[in-house]
């Protein structure tokens, strides 16, 4: 059986109140011990992991992404 969905435009509107619950979970983020001598080996280095983090929640503009995204059509289909 085929079922007909229609395509609903919408924007991407992330909440702050979601944004500020990430950026509270990275801040809690309990970090593992580091496999000496093997930063790549067994998966991502925790160095370049910890920078990352560290980016994603003082420099990452989440809202300057959004409108980035926004001015692409976006549709949602059910």
């Amino acid at each position: 059986m085929t079922s007909k969905s229609t395509p609903s435009p919408f924007k991407i509107l992330v909440s702050e109140e979601v944004i500020n619950d990430l950026k509270n979970r990275l801040s809690l983020t309990r970090w593992p011990d580091e496999i000496p001598e093997s930063p790549w080996q067994y998966g991502t280095s925790l160095k370049y992991l910890k920078e990352l983090v560290h980016y994603w929640k003082t420099e990452y503009d989440w809202r300057a992404h959004e409108r980035r995204l926004n001015n692409f059509d976006q549709f949602k289909v059910k």
